[in-house]
């Protein structure tokens, strides 16, 4: 799921990439001034912008192809699926929220402060995070 989630992304960077570079050769064949100019700068500021996105999930994506789905793991890890009873995550990269068969996931850094709290704890275990009770009720 998240090798999936990862490769879309990437995709979408790329499909934008060569949107806004067919656009830059569009733009170049039309008229000159300081709108040409103020046109043909923001373009290059987007195309900056989709190329970081894109070099931060190829660097993602090398966090993902590391791991593999065939091992199981009893401890809050590097690639692991948490659900508690109030949310569900994926211990990977931050990338915010997803959604899938109408269930909210989120895709957190193993550095993140939430992670930090869950390590090494299994199945069954209690957490403590910022006020609230997890209850953990299964790592995949």
């Amino acid at each position: 799921m998240a090798r999936h989630f990862v490769n879309a992304r990437i995709q979408e960077n790329n499909n934008s990439l060569e949107s806004l570079k067919e656009s830059m050769d569009s733009e170049s064949k039309s008229t000159a001034g300081d709108k040409h100019e103020t046109g043909r700068a923001m373009m290059h500021i987007e195309q900056e912008k989709l190329a970081r996105q894109l070099a931060n999930n190829q660097k993602i994506k090398s966090i993902v192809d590391r791991i593999n789905p065939e091992v199981k793991s009893d401890t809050v890890e590097l690639g692991a699926l948490i659900i508690t009873d109030k949310i569900r995550f994926f211990v990977l990269a931050g990338l915010g929220q997803l959604e899938m068969k109408r269930d909210q996931y989120l895709l957190v850094s193993f550095q993140s402060e939430l992670v930090q709290e869950f390590k090494g704890k299994r199945k069954g275990d209690q957490v403590n995070y910022r006020g609230q009770a997890y209850a953990i009720h299964d790592i995949l």
